[in-house]
């Protein structure tokens, strides 16, 4: 399993692999009821049936939270809405009020819950509780939101509550994604790549495949649009996506890949042998990554920890 993606969390609550799984037991996957919206719960991150909620590799614990959601189409509502109206309003001799309405409209909804096809969606998360510290696999703030809120509640169910925060640098990512793009030039072992998003107000600009070096590029951030992605590569060839939130704190990572050592697998192995191989692998470059970046950027700000020596104690 290759890391693609990521969000970094400092997470202060030791834990064994056992302690760990009774804590998540609390909120394992049960299944999506006929009523429910959704439901969320831990599975095993390989999805094989009574295993445990908790793989361990090395140094290393993967987990996996589901999330079952139903689907029900507008479409489908608007038209079962539109025929009980035109009952309610023939039965009651007058048209409905807008609370009638409403009420009516979450009935119709409800009606159709059970018998509606749903989706399910997997976000999985990478702790090294050593350097307590928590990698959420995803670029989607809405995952990184329902994982935060289902991890929490398990310890909290455990009459636990553990500190869950992202790690923000000193130096707000978009200033130096700006002097970067107007220097052409990046600092450490850092390469521009071919990808960048300006923003600014309701406004956005995207560049996708193309060097950055673009005159028409320096000309937006001096008008004055900030950067909130641009693509970079690694001298060790591995390549990513940064991304900033609009409040320019929250880092984040996606379209992670690994340049000649992107999905090769050795000899005769196994399929689970691959599966934990790629996650070492990937877990160790993207930390070794994110670390020398993060130092680039400052440093971890105050109320969060180092990830130094974070890639020595895997």
């Amino acid at each position: 399993m290759l890391l693609r993606s990521a969000f970094v969390f400092s997470c202060d609550c030791p834990y064994s692999p056992e302690e760990l799984e009774e804590v998540l037991a609390s909120r394992k996957f049960s299944g999506i009821g006929q009523l429910d919206v959704d439901h969320l719960g831990w599975i095993n991150p390989k999805e094989v049936e009574s295993a445990p909620l908790v793989h361990v590799v090395d140094s290393i614990y993967l987990v996996a939270l589901q999330k079952e959601s139903k689907i029900v189409p507008a479409s489908t509502v608007k038209k079962k809405l539109a025929a009980a109206m035109a009952e309610a309003e023939k039965r009651e001799g007058r048209p409905a009020t807008r609370k009638e309405r409403k009420a009516l409209k979450d009935q119709v909804y409800e009606s159709l819950l059970p018998g509606a096809p749903t989706r399910i969606k997997h976000t999985f998360g990478v702790l090294v509780p050593s350097r307590k510290q928590l990698l959420v696999l995803t670029s989607s703030a809405r995952c990184v939101e329902d994982f935060h809120g289902v991890f929490t509640d398990s310890f909290m169910k455990r009459g636990m509550r553990p500190s869950f925060r992202k790690l923000r640098t000193v130096e707000p990512p978009s200033r130096k994604m700006t002097e970067w793009l107007l220097n052409n030039e990046c600092e450490g072992g850092f390469m521009l790549g071919e990808h960048c998003e300006l923003t600014h107000e309701k406004s956005k600009i995207r560049y996708t495949a193309h060097e950055l070096d673009r005159p028409e590029i320096r000309e937006h951030l001096l008008e004055g649009k900030s950067p909130v992605k641009l693509g970079l590569r690694h001298e060790s060839t591995t390549k990513f996506i940064i991304t900033c939130s609009s409040a320019d704190d929250d880092l984040g990572f996606s379209k992670i890949h690994y340049g000649d050592n992107d999905g090769k697998s050795e000899g005769d192995a196994s399929a689970d042998e691959i599966f934990d191989a790629d996650l070492v692998f990937s877990v160790t470059e993207f930390l070794g990554i994110a670390n020398e970046l993060f130092e680039v950027f400052g440093g971890i700000a105050a109320d969060a920890d180092s990830l130094a020596s974070e890639v020595e104690s895997l």
